[in-house]
C-alpha cells in the first residue's frame, strides 16, 4: 500500500461507458486543485465495455483506478469495495450520471475542514418525477426514525468523509449493506451542503423498488422496532378480545343478551390472524438476515485491480 494522498473519489459505475471520460474530464481539474488524488473507478459487473473506457482514460491519466468486480453487487457494495481500496484523507463518493456536479466537491471539502466527520451533498431540487421522489421520501423518512443525526434522514450518495471513518465503515459485514446506515452507527458529526442537481442527459438506473428496499434495509438491519410495534400490536389485540369477552359475558348473564354476529366475528377472526401472519413473516424476515449473515459471505468480489502505473492485481 501506498503513502496516503490527499483525496480519493470513488465512483460506482454499471453500465456507464459513455459516462466515465465527460465525468474524468471535469473530476481531475478539480482534484487537482486540493493537492495528490487518485480516482477510483467500480466496475459493478458492467454488461457494456465500462472497463474498456475506464482503462483508456488511464492511459491519459495516472491517477485513475479501476477495480473490476467479478459481477454486479449493488452500488452500496460496490461503493464499499472503492472505499476499501481508496487511500486518500478525504474520501468522496459520487454518481457515474453528473447529477452530483465534481466542481462542488471544494464547498463539501470546505465544510468538512469545520469540523465534521462526513459532509453531504444534498439536492436543491429534486428532479426526478413525483413516484421517483415519493419512494426516496419512504426511504429518508424511515432513516430519520431510526437513526440519529441531525440531517433527519436526508442522505445522498455525494459525500465527503473522513480517514477514520472510511476505515470504520469498511469494517462492516453485512448481507444487506445500507452504506448511510454504516456511516450513522460509526458518526454523528455529519453535515449537509446544499448542491445544484442538474438534469442529466444519463438516465438514473436507481428503481422505485431499490429505493423502497434499502428503507427497509435500514428498518431491519439497524432497529428491532418492527418487533417491538408487532409485540404492542399483538398485546393491543389481546387486550381486546378480553374487553370483548368479557362484554359478551356480562351481556349474557346479567342481561340475557343472545350472542350474535358470525359475520363480524369471521370477520374480527380474519384481521387478527392476517396480522399473526404478517408479524410471522416480520420475524421471518429477521431469522432469515441473522442466517444470511452467519453465512459471512463477502459483500463484493474483486476480479482485478489496476492502477494507473500500469501494474495490476488479479
Amino acid at each position: 500500500m501506498n503513502d496516503a494522498i490527499a483525496i480519493s473519489v470513488v465512483v460506482p459505475v454499471y453500465n456507464g461507458a459513455l459516462m466515465v471520460e465527460p465525468l474524468c474530464s471535469r473530476l481531475v481539474p478539480v482534484c487537482r486543485k486540493l493537492g495528490s488524488f487518485e480516482i477510483i473507478f467500480v466496475d459493478d459487473g458492467s454488461r457494456d465495455n465500462s472497463a474498456q473506457a475506464i482503462r483508456k482514460v488511464q492511459q491519459d491519466v495516472a491517477e485513475v483506478c479501476l477495480v473490476e468486480l467479478s459481477r454486479n453487487f449493488g452500488q452500496h457494495n460496490s461503493t464499499l469495495a472503492g472505499l476499501a481500496h481508496a487511500r486518500g484523507e478525504m474520501v468522496v463518493t459520487l454518481d457515474q450520471d453528473l447529477q452530483h456536479p465534481p466542481e462542488e466537491i471544494d464547498r463539501l471539502v470546505a465544510k468538512l475542514a469545520e469540523g465534521y466527520d462526513v459532509v453531504y451533498g444534498l439536492p436543491e431540487v429534486r428532479a426526478h418525477n413525483v413516484l421517483r421522489n415519493l419512494s426516496s421520501d419512504f426511504s429518508k423518512w424511515i432513516a430519520s426514525k431510526i437513526l440519529s443525526t441531525s440531517l433527519n434522514g436526508n442522505f445522498s450518495s455525494f459525500r465527503v468523509m473522513r480517514r477514520w471513518v472510511v476505515r470504520e465503515v469498511v469494517k462492516f459485514n453485512s448481507a444487506y449493506s445500507y452504506l448511510d446506515g454504516f456511516i450513522s452507527w460509526t458518526t454523528a458529526n455529519v453535515a449537509g451542503v446544499l448542491v445544484p442537481n442538474p438534469k442529466s442527459e444519463f438516465e438514473s438506473r436507481y428503481t422505485y423498488f431499490r429505493l423502497i428496499n434499502h428503507g427497509l434495509n435500514l428498518l431491519v438491519n439497524f432497529s428491532t422496532r418492527p418487533l417491538q410495534i408487532a409485540s404492542l400490536v399483538g398485546l393491543f389485540s389481546a387486550l381486546t378480545g378480553l374487553v370483548a369477552a368479557l362484554f359478551i359475558i356480562v351481556n349474557k348473564l346479567v342481561f340475557d343478551v343472545q350472542v350474535q354476529g358470525w359475520a363480524s366475528l369471521m370477520v374480527v377472526l380474519l384481521v387478527v390472524g392476517g396480522l399473526q401472519i404478517a408479524f410471522l413473516g416480520l420475524i421471518g424476515e429477521y431469522v432469515g438476515r441473522i442466517l444470511m449473515n452467519s453465512n459471512q459471505a463477502p459483500n463484493y468480489v474483486v476480479r482485478s485491480l489496476h492502477r494507473g502505473t500500469g501494474n495490476h492485481d488479479n
